[in-house]
């Protein structure tokens, strides 16, 4: 069945960019914050507004003092940001809070230039030999944590008011790891998270002895190094990776030794992976080929699970044939959601360095080039109907 992927929404700004987020904290309003480098003119964060039943966007524009390599919302607050400054800064990690976000829409007067405020500190420069590229916040809302990845480290910060405490280090030289591209936290653990360095993907647990916090490692993940990680939101012990050669793979941490599931849609790098945080058999995947992959991982979702009434996917059976809905046309085997790419969306022109969900909406998602270039696009109607019969 021919699959219609409805209108793609554009926000360009003409500017070089690497990082987007989703505001993990506003669960009424679709809305996505991106920073841009700042290389050859004023840094800036971009907060846009997604309407989807008046299909319109809408922005407001923050000044910020200098490039920005990497940016993430809190889930404890929607107007703050954990940033990741791109240059050798005295400040090279902060909590910055966006001010005069508007609880409704954005309207002409608030898309007026605004100012960050900067909160608390993380870093300094002569505390991490290399300067940090990547930061992931825990998405519990009690969970006031920050995981904070240079290539030599990783370093957890928990926040309170008015600071920032640094209260865990992992060292790549301490734990024979290659340069750390990545970190993803589980979705339901306080102190455990999963790191991606060269071809390999370890998890941690905090609270053990730090000579013994590694509780997994996957040595050959991917046969080039790993460069995206995500935790199944619903499943909290498969966890999604792409790497380099193009592939993305789905593993089950209790079992590693082979992938449970291995797509193979890109034909460069990969960047970016996410599950849907709420249909957690759609999977977003993004790379330098500057395509954005929907995929259909029913198989090793919680929904195949729970359909099945079994306790773990090495029991699920793929090829059940029960029916998924009662109008007429549920019982037919084509109306129900299969392995697969969903869609290929080829919106970008250059390298795709983000594609991240909505956190008010889990049928939106958005997507973020290095030309500046953010799309905006919706699961297609068709696929929607097949989760929800």
């Amino acid at each position: 069945m021919e699959v219609s992927r409805g209108a793609s929404h554009v926000y360009g700004i003409e500017r070089h960019t690497l990082c987007l987020t989703p505001v993990a904290g506003d669960t009424q309003r679709c809305r996505f914050a991106l920073g841009t480098l700042g290389i050859t003119e004023p840094s800036e964060i971009h907060l846009v507004d997604f309407d989807s039943d008046e299909n319109s966007l809408a922005s407001i524009v923050y000044k910020h003092t200098c490039g920005i390599r990497a940016l993430a919302s809190t889930p404890w607050d929607s107007s703050q940001l954990v940033v990741v400054n791109n240059a050798s800064v005295d400040v090279p990690v902060e909590l910055v809070r966006l001010n005069n976000v508007p609880e409704g829409p954005i309207s002409s007067r608030d898309a007026l230039e605004q100012s960050v405020e900067s909160i608390a500190a993380l870093e300094t420069p002569s505390a991490e030999p290399q300067l940090p590229h990547a930061v992931v916040c825990h998405p519990s809302l009690y969970n006031k944590t920050a995981a904070v990845v240079s290539s030599s480290s990783v370093r957890v910060w928990e926040f309170g008011a008015p600071t920032a405490t640094q209260t865990h280090t992992i060292w790549a030289s301490r734990n024979a790891m290659d340069d750390i591209e990545a970190a993803a936290w589980h979705p339901s653990a306080a102190a455990q998270l999963s790191t991606a360095d060269g071809t390999c993907v370890r998890s941690w647990d905090l609270r053990l002895d730090p000579k013994s916090q590694q509780t997994m490692a996957i040595e050959y993940a991917h046969s080039g190094k790993v460069r995206a990680l995500d935790y199944n939101p619903n499943l909290p012990y498969v966890l999604a990776t792409g790497g380099d050669d193009g592939s993305v793979r789905l593993w089950d941490a209790r079992s590693p030794a082979a992938p449970l599931m291995e797509i193979a849609n890109h034909t460069h790098w990969i960047y970016s992976v996410a599950f849907n945080p709420n249909h957690d058999q759609l999977l977003l995947s993004a790379g330098a080929d500057g395509l954005v992959n929907l995929e259909s991982t029913v198989s090793a979702s919680s929904a195949q699970v729970v359909a099945a009434g079994l306790g773990g996917l090495s029991e699920v059976d793929s090829d059940d044939e029960s029916d998924v809905g009662s109008d007429g046309s549920g019982g037919d085997r084509g109306e129900k959601p299969t392995d697969g790419l969903v869609v290929q969306y080829d919106d970008h022109e250059t390298s795709v360095y983000a594609a991240k969900w909505s956190v008010a909406d889990p049928w939106v998602f958005a997507s973020l080039s290095f030309d500046g270039r953010l799309v905006i696009n919706t699961v297609p109607r068709e696929e929607k109907y097949k989760i929800l019969l």
